[in-house]
This record gives structure tokens, C-alpha cells and sequence, in this order.
């Protein structure tokens, strides 16, 4: 295994940023590999998540539409 000697603040904070960089993109990924993967009867949380707010968006249009 062969390490880098990382001897000046500026290399160290160039190295830093890569790794935050990298954990940033896993991090993503398994949030969106997350949302789309089915768990709930074949399901997943996205749509869901997308059917809950079209029932939302149409009962608020229903109450909109009731005369006084």
C-alpha cells in the first residue's frame, strides 16, 4: 500500500476536499438508489411519495372549485 506524503496545509487541504468530494457522490447515490428501489408491496418511497402529492393536489383543487 503505498501512502502520499502530503507535507504542505495547501496539498492536505487539497486531499481533504477530494475524499468530502467522493463521500458526497456515495452519499447521493445511496439516497437516490434508496428512493427508487421498491419496499413497500413492489413500491417505491418515490412513488409514493408523488402519489401522495397528487392526491394532495387534487383534493386542494375539489375545494377550490366548491362554490361558497
Amino acid at each position: 500500500m503505498s501512502h502520499r506524503n502530503i507535507t504542505t496545509a495547501s496539498g492536505l487541504r487539497r486531499h481533504l476536499r477530494g475524499q468530502a468530494y467522493v463521500e458526497y457522490i456515495v452519499a447521493t447515490v445511496f439516497l437516490i438508489a434508496a428512493l427508487f428501489a421498491p419496499v413497500f408491496n413492489g413500491e417505491s418511497a418515490m412513488s409514493l411519495l408523488i402519489a401522495a402529492f397528487q392526491a394532495n393536489q387534487e383534493s386542494y383543487v375539489w375545494a377550490m372549485s366548491v362554490p361558497d
